[in-house]
């Protein structure tokens, strides 16, 4: 390592020290005092409280951030994601997830709101009816995307029929209900698909109720990018460089976990945010399906860079990738543990 100048580290230097003691610790190496990974700054880390159930990293990990070092882990309640992005960038949150074509659309370069993470790959599907059989027939039909038409499903739909040559503001024939008035509309023939969220294409699949169109489990190319994204509070990451760093392979450690144990996870969403229990086998299921092992082998900047382009052709935000890759990207941290937790990318 280069010669540190009055024995003073930048961010750079810091950044670079830990990379070096993240790889003698996966090659079993004793990196010594001299790489001897610091305390976190802070011993309290605010997250939004859980909305949706591929998030359950964040609650898996909570073990994994006490060992980190932080004896306050906190949950704030937001009403919605959206909502939650305002949280971040007025600092009442420090770290949280969303979807990132939903966060690409909302976030201003420079502001506050910025990419640390990729989170997971997978989970949404879009669902048909027996009349479609592919996305590209749903041009002139009813499609409930969500309840509303600003949210993260939404978004999603919008990106997949245009990558198939459909205009999503003009092709499509929007229905806005609740979901499960949607879903009574679909079983009628009433709508001729609808987006689904875990455990939405679980259950339906077991009723043999509609078909997938899309699985972006399974389905490239979206099964190749990162569904959810880490944010973070810019000032945050800025004061609390090593807190940052923990916080971010506590929850890679748990997504290997979930891999590992999907029951598991089921327990937790049962036993901490109150799922029925009836439901375990289902949330098993959903949480060995989710592809989070999958997580190393994927270059978040990809994610962000794939879904910038889709909605600036589309006009659902005016940045390009370039602008938001520079201003509101922070990869210094997961570069850091890239050999400790063997990042392939």
């Amino acid at each position: 390592m280069r010669k540190l100048h009055a024995n003073v580290w930048n961010r750079r230097e810091f950044v670079g020290g830990m990379a070096l003691a993240g790889a003698g610790a996966y090659l079993g190496i004793d990196p010594g005092l001299s790489f001897a990974e610091p305390p976190p700054e802070t011993t309290t880390i605010r997250f939004q409280q859980l909305r949706a159930g591929c998030w359950v990293p964040q609650l898996v990990a909570e073990d994994l951030l006490r060992e980190e070092g932080f004896t306050d882990i906190q949950y704030v309640k937001t009403k919605s994601e959206a909502i939650s992005q305002k949280d971040l960038l007025a600092g009442n949150l420090d770290l949280s997830m969303g979807f990132s074509g939903q966060l690409v659309r909302d976030i201003v370069p420079g502001n506050q709101m910025v990419f640390i993470s990729g989170l997971h790959a997978g989970c949404y599907s879009l669902i048909g009816s027996d009349k479609i059989n592919s996305v590209r027939d749903l041009k002139g039909k009813k499609v409930w995307a969500w309840s509303d038409m600003v949210s993260g499903p939404v978004v999603f739909f919008k990106a997949l029929v245009a990558y198939v040559g459909l205009d999503p503001d003009k092709d499509i024939e929007y229905v806005t209900v609740s979901k499960d008035e949607a879903l009574e509309m679909f079983k009628r023939g009433e709508i001729d698909a609808f987006m689904s969220f875990p455990p939405g294409p679980q259950q339906l699949r077991a009723q043999g109720i509609g078909k997938e169109l899309v699985n972006t489990n399974v389905d490239k190319p979206w099964s190749q990018y990162f569904c959810c994204s880490v944010i973070a509070n810019r000032d945050f990451i800025r004061k609390n460089p090593v807190a940052t760093r923990r916080a971010i392979r506590a929850l890679m450690r748990a997504n290997d976990m979930i891999a590992e144990n999907p029951e598991m996870a089921a327990d937790i969403m049962i036993n901490k945010v109150g799922k029925p229990a009836k439901i375990k086998k289902l949330l098993t299921q959903v949480y060995s399906e989710i592809p989070y092992g999958k997580w190393r082998h994927y270059n978040p900047e990809d994610t962000i860079r794939f879904y910038a382009l889709r909605l600036n052709e589309l006009g659902m935000t005016k940045y390009t990738p370039k602008e938001i890759i520079a201003q509101n990207t922070d990869w210094s941290f997961l570069n850091s543990l890239k050999s400790e937790l063997a990042m392939t990318w």
